[in-house]
């Protein structure tokens, strides 16, 4: 490779046995171009989803870079494995991992610092929405911002300088791995509506039907605290219903991080249906404007007059008794909806970690974890966190336990999970976590998915700090998952071409 002359530009690759990548950046680390040739291995058969991952993988490269040029070719191959489908993320982890293995190989060859090389290529705030290369665009962000706090909450400095000063002789070994990543969510299929329908009984009790359906998300909490919020209730008043065909005429489903991005889309729909009946009674019963008609705390009152108020369940029961109602306000609360989201929200991450890799043996130990994400608006922290741990805890699985072991006859040596090694509590440091709230402007709440956007980037956040760790034996791949005894005989094959040379 070598470096280029000062203003020049310099040509990156990946080691020969592995090369699958190429990337252009001038001397101090911006990116001019990448070209890639994906080889994906499709299985025996096609599943629904099989085609859509490699091609994902395509359009998601550029990542959040700016990146003036790609070239992207895209081979799939049928052999005789099981066959593939999309699996969390979707062809994100991988686009991901290639993209941020490619900017640390980058500032490697450059001598830079990762987080520099990544801050200088970063999309800026004042560029959305930003249309890629590759005909993706990301609706709004502030990439550098999240950055900068992934890098003060981690101590990054601190860790980077210490790795730095360790002597050649010192084990373990320190290293420090980053990445910065972004994930489009909601939009599943061009066009797909969502439903939903809203029914307030006369008692005040407010039942709230969805298309989606959740898979352990808490979703039924988090629909509660937007429909309790809109309507000044509590979430003890709504109860959240799912997957009904005699309510609803269809539904689209968790998948693609869209549950609380359509659901809630389509929930504001419905409610805003309500609102428009609801206030009209108000005004009625208490003689005010409109405008000045507030729902709080199970109460409808005036805002100049706040002593003028009635319970919500008051005007529920007015909804449904035609001497209350104002002309020209139908009887009953009763609404349905739908909503169709115009495009993806893009949500971002920045993941840094820090590691020890143990020369001797090959064990690694995690020893710092952050992720800072920015995922639009936060509806219930408390969900969000869960969702990112459990995600953050699978990309650290597949970076350093997961893979699928074949013997020499194609038959799979880890078909169960005693063969198959999966995180557990032992392998997982404390995960310092925090958000950023950039608002979509896509969505009536300003939300972006989050469910799926820690597993773009927790592997390549591990990776690159066991590559780190790695670096001064000038080794520059290992395939994950980064096995004990993958990095040992690494080390062990660096020590010979060193003893070679001299």
């Amino acid at each position: 490779m070598g470096r280029s002359a000062p203003g020049k530009s310099a040509r990156f690759s990946w080691p020969r046995s592995h090369r699958g990548g190429e990337a252009a950046a001038q001397n101090d680390g911006t990116l001019l171009g990448i070209r890639v040739h994906i080889v994906a291995d499709l299985g025996a058969y096609f599943l629904l989803s099989t085609p859509t991952v490699p091609v994902s993988t395509s359009h998601r490269l550029t990542g959040p870079y700016t990146t003036p040029a790609m070239c992207v070719e895209v081979h799939g191959v049928v052999t005789n494995k099981p066959p593939t489908g999309a699996y969390r993320g979707a062809g994100g982890p991988e686009a991901a991992f290639c993209m941020e293995r490619t900017i640390d190989l980058i500032a490697q060859d450059l001598n830079l610092d990762p987080a520099e090389v990544r801050r200088k290529n970063l999309i800026p705030p004042d560029a959305f929405p930003y249309c890629t290369p590759t005909g993706i665009t990301y609706d709004s962000g502030q990439y550098e911002q999240a950055l900068d706090r992934a890098l003060d909450l981690s101590d990054y400095a601190a860790w980077r300088s210490r790795s730095r000063q360790q002597q050649p002789t010192q084990e373990p070994r320190i290293g420090v791995g980053l990445a910065t990543v972004v994930k489009g969510t909601g939009a599943r299929t061009p066009n797909l509506a969502e439903h939903a329908r809203l029914i307030i009984e006369s008692s005040g009790r407010v039942l709230l039907h969805l298309g989606i359906s959740p898979h352990g998300q808490g979703s039924e909490t988090t629909f509660a605290q937007i429909v309790a919020d809109e309507l000044g209730v509590t979430p003890a008043d709504v109860q959240v219903l799912h997957g009904d065909t005699d309510d609803l005429p269809a539904g689209g489903g968790t998948s693609g991080s869209r549950g609380l991005i359509a659901g809630s889309s389509v929930a504001h729909v419905v409610l805003q249906k309500a609102r428009q009946n609801l206030v009209p009674i108000a005004t009625h019963l208490l003689d005010c404007r409109p405008e000045d008609v507030v729902f709080q705390d199970g109460r409808v009152y005036d805002r100049h007059h706040p002593e003028r108020d009635v319970p919500f369940s008051r005007i529920a029961a007015a909804a449904y008794d035609e001497s209350q109602l104002p002309p020209g306000v139908e009887r009953g609360l009763d609404f349905s909806g739908s909503h169709t989201l115009p495009a993806s929200p893009y949500a971002f991450a920045a993941h840094v970690a820090v590691v020890e890799v143990s020369p001797e043996t090959g064990a690694i130990r995690l020893l710092n974890y952050v992720a800072v994400h920015d995922a639009g608006r936060i509806v219930n922290p408390l969900l969000a966190a869960g969702q990112v741990q459990g995600s953050v805890v699978q990309g650290i699985g597949q970076a350093l336990l997961e893979g699928m072991v074949y013997s020499p006859e194609g038959q799979p040596l880890t078909g169960t999970l005693s063969d198959y090694v999966v995180p557990r509590a032992a392998h997982i440091p404390e995960l310092t976590l925090d958000t950023l709230e950039t608002l979509s402007p896509l969505t009536p709440l300003g939300v972006k998915g989050i469910g799926e956007l820690p597993t773009l980037a927790a592997p390549a956040a591990v990776a690159n700090a066991v590559m780190d760790a790695l670096s001064p034996w000038g080794i520059r791949h290992i395939d994950t998952p980064l096995t004990p005894v993958k990095i040992w005989q690494a080390l062990q094959e660096a020590d010979q071409r060193s003893l070679a040379v001299s």
